[in-house]
Parts: C-alpha cells; structure tokens; sequence
C-alpha cells in the first residue's frame, strides 16, 4: 500500500472518528463498516486500486501499534494539508448568497464524518442550477494526478515487457533462418563433392583395362 494511499485512508477514518473517541454512537459495528466502505471506494477512485476492508483495518492497525513513525507522517501531511485549507478559507471572500443562488457547503460546515457531494439541483421552473467546485490544485488532486501517474506507469511497463516478447521472438525467427542457411550452404557442398567423386569414379571406370576390370 503506498504512502498517498495510507494519507487518504487516514484522513477519512480519522474525520470520521472510526474509532469512535467521541461517541458512543448507535451500532458503532454497522457504523465501522460504512465507514470502511468510504475508504475502499475511494482509494478505487482516485488510485485506480483494490482494497479490501479486512486488509484496510489491518492497515491501520498496524500504523498505530507498529509502524508509529509512519503514523506520525502521515498525520504531519494532514496537517499541513488543514493548514493550507484554513489559510485559504481566510482569504476567502464571505459574501452572503444573492437571492435564488445554491451555495456549496464549505469544509466548515459538515459535521465531522460527513460527506457532501457536488451536483445538479433542479429548480421548480425546470431550469437546472448547476454547482462547480472550485478548481484549487490540492494535496488530495495531488494524490489523484500520482494515482493516474501509477496507472500511466504500469501500462507503460506492459507495453515494454510486450514489446520485449516480440523481440526476442524476432531474434528465435532470425536464428532460425541463419541456421536453415548454413545448413543449405552445407547441404549444396556436399552436393557437389559428391558429384565430383562420382564423376571420377566414372572416369577411372572408363578408362580402365578389360583385365584391371577383373582384379
């Protein structure tokens, strides 16, 4: 599992309080396996990867009994990250919404553990008021461009290893054919030695004495 991968699945449990310092909540079981649920699909989204909850919960259990060090990374780039959030939420203008305006929820307004999405809301004339997300370059679109980067990696490393294959089976062809030529070339050797004994052979055969015949 790789760093950005570990980054991403402690954020989430750790926003959502997976395990469970400020509860007690209601069927913290149930509520432990959404949670998880979020992690898995998210690491698939935005790192292309397959990971099961049994393996995450181990994961994270290890980085909080044996691998501290890498625990204490990770929560350093989280912090860096809400530190970077919170500057940029200070320079943010804070007009209220003009009437009839549809505004995202902003990371201080969700409850912790919560998750907004950003989508279509249909009015009740029909018209659609469609709600983009600031396009501000992240640490977390930075884990999505190094997720894609992985990806890009691994295809180009099939392409080579294919192209390899091919090579070397070009290589086996051309041994092939280089060893049919020589075996030809002998082959027409051979051909004419034998001629030519065969025409000495006749040659000495005419020539020769009816009594030279009979010894």
């Amino acid at each position: 599992m790789s760093f950005v991968e570990m980054v991403e699945m402690v954020d989430i449990l750790k926003r959502a309080d997976y395990d469970g310092k400020h509860g007690p909540y209601p069927n913290p079981n149930v509520r432990k396996a959404k949670i998880m649920t979020k992690v898995v699909k998210s690491l698939q989204k935005n790192f292309v990867v397959r990971r099961s909850k049994d393996q995450l919960r181990k994961r994270w259990s290890d980085l909080k009994l044996r691998e501290q060090d890498q625990y204490r990374r990770i929560k350093r780039v989280l912090q860096k990250r809400e530190k970077r959030i919170g500057s940029s939420e200070d320079t943010r203008d804070t007009q209220p919404p003009k009437e009839g305006e549809v505004t995202t929820p902003q990371p201080q307004d969700v409850e912790e553990g919560e998750v907004y999405e950003v989508g279509e809301i249909v009015t009740t004339t029909g018209d659609v008021d469609v709600v983009e997300e600031e396009s501000h370059f992240t640490s977390a679109s930075a884990q999505v461009l190094i997720g894609e980067i992985m990806v890009c990696n691994r295809d180009l490393q099939k392409i080579k290893d294919d192209i390899n294959d091919v090579e070397k089976r070009l290589k086996c062809i051309i041994d092939i054919k280089n060893v049919e030529s020589q075996i030809l070339k002998r082959h027409t050797v051979c051909q004419h030695v034998l001629s030519a004994i065969t025409g000495y052979q006749g040659m000495r055969f005419v020539g020769a004495t009816p009594s030279s015949q009979l010894k």
